[in-house]
């Protein structure tokens, strides 16, 4: 017998963002403490349920690096390269890459993307102006 009194509970809804967004992070997790095999299923998981973010790619990058399949890093990460659009973005995608190619025997390149990757900045961030007090 059904209880009448009590609403009826509909199921919840949840958006494909929302849903890609848990597996993004649970993926990261799963990388995190080891189990990239895991993880990278639930970050290819995450990459059908909505439109990729820069985070998610590179997520999964890494992921196919610790897997063992660094070609689709370096695959992924020459799709990325034009959407790259500031320094520190660039930087953390040629360490990623300097990290395929170290997987793939490329010493020489790897060495060059890293270095790419540490370069100083061309210009600071910011600004300090040097105030100084009279005691």
């Amino acid at each position: 017998m059904r209880d009448t009194l009590s609403p009826v509970i509909e199921p919840l809804i949840v958006s494909d963002t929302a849903q890609a967004e848990a597996l993004h992070a649970m993926g990261s997790f799963y990388l995190r403490q080891g189990f990239p095999k895991q993880g990278l299923s639930l970050l290819l998981a995450a990459h059908k349920f909505t439109v990729p973010s820069l985070e998610l790619n590179r997520a999964i990058a890494h992921a196919y690096i610790l897997v063992g399949i660094p070609q689709k890093a370096l695959a992924m990460l020459e799709a990325l390269a034009p959407t790259l659009e500031d320094d520190a973005m660039r930087r953390a995608a040629a360490q990623l890459r300097a990290r395929a190619l170290m997987a793939l025997g490329h010493v020489q390149e790897a060495q060059a993307a890293f270095a790419k990757s540490t370069e100083e900045r061309s210009k600071p961030a910011r600004q300090f102006k040097v105030i100084e007090r009279n005691a």
